[in-house]
């Protein structure tokens, strides 16, 4: 860190410009696609559903299942929520975060594929690869024991809503930091790589989001959309912390998620080839939106109605302000 704080004040110009970009991906990508998800998701979670799901699919899998959903670190999130429950123990919740940690499909599919690839096939591609890396990793890992015991659910629907949307928004805003840190040590390992190429490799480890942006070769995405790199390592590692992770196993896990992912891509490539759109390979793309100002105003607008009659239909305590914050 000595080092790091030092190298910040004889070049910050490095760090704005990795500020920089960091914010505008995050503007750009990562809050438009991870957001609205990771309240979805938390939404359902706490709703009272997955009580009656889990009567007929192990709760193991509906954590995977909302996991992909989510993207990465919902997954974790949820992991550690059920080890909190004592819905699972610390042992499986380690486990569990073998085949939990993934991308959501509007990151790998909009974001990776229709935005920096340009081809929305690729996404889809990527996107079926990673799952299926994640279900084999899945089916043979060791069959988890889940206690009975039923996820914590949120009686009132505006409380749900509160509730969901805080938590994907500390999560998010989470994320974001550490997108940030991560893509000022990215510039200057950038920097330095210029005088020693051998610290070019480590470009690719540190943040996804950042080295996916450096590459145009599709089987490397694939890998590293699986391996999700030292960022999202350190956001598990953050969200997870009663459940203890194991740091060897872990690493092995994301290798082995971004090796089946690179190998599933391939044999898929091979028996449908795509064409790619060409274009320059540049560092700094012009994202398009993830959705449109009309889906978006009519989304808002129906949580927006959602969350009144919400209000309306409950008990008034004469603390409305206070249990909205």
């Amino acid at each position: 860190m000595a080092i790091f704080g030092f190298l910040l004040i004889i070049n910050p110009e490095i760090c704005k410009e990795g500020v920089t970009k960091a914010i505008i991906l995050s503007g750009r990508i990562l809050i438009p696609s991870l957001f609205p998800f990771s309240v979805c998701v938390l939404y359902i979670m706490k709703s009272g559903i997955i009580d009656k799901i889990q009567k007929f699919i192990p709760l193991n899998f509906i954590i995977m299942f909302f996991s992909m959903l989510g993207g990465y670190p919902i997954g974790a999130k949820l992991v550690s929520e059920a080890v909190s429950n004592k819905e699972i123990t610390p042992e499986n919740g380690r486990k569990m975060l073998n085949y939990c940690v993934n991308a959501g499909p509007a990151f790998i599919v909009s974001a990776v594929g229709g935005g920096l690839i340009g081809s929305k096939k690729i996404g889809y591609i990527l996107l079926v690869s990673h799952i299926l890396a994640s279900l084999i990793i899945c089916l043979f890992s060791e069959k988890l024991k889940t206690n009975n015991n039923k996820l914590q659910k949120i009686s009132s629907i505006s409380d749900n809503f509160v509730i969901s949307a805080s938590e994907s928004a500390n999560a998010v805003i989470s994320i974001c930091g550490f997108v940030i840190l991560f893509s000022v040590i990215v510039a200057y390992i950038e920097f330095f790589a210029l005088k020693y190429p051998f610290l070019r490799p480590l470009l690719y480890l540190a943040e996804v989001t950042t080295a996916i942006t450096k590459t145009r070769n599709i089987y490397l995405i694939s890998f590293l959309l699986g391996f999700s790199g030292l960022c999202i390592w350190c956001q598990v590692l953050s969200v997870a912390k009663k459940i203890r992770i194991k740091l060897k196993m872990f690493c092995f896990f994301r290798i082995l998620h971004g090796i089946i992912s690179l190998i599933i891509t391939f044999t898929i490539l091979k028996i449908f080839p795509v064409k790619l759109p060409t274009y320059s390979n540049i560092n700094f793309v012009i994202f398009k939106p993830v959705v449109s100002n009309v889906a978006l105003g009519v989304s808002l607008l129906i949580l927006g109605i959602i969350f009144i009659i919400s209000l309306i239909t409950r008990q008034n305590s004469a603390k409305i302000l206070e249990e909205i914050v």
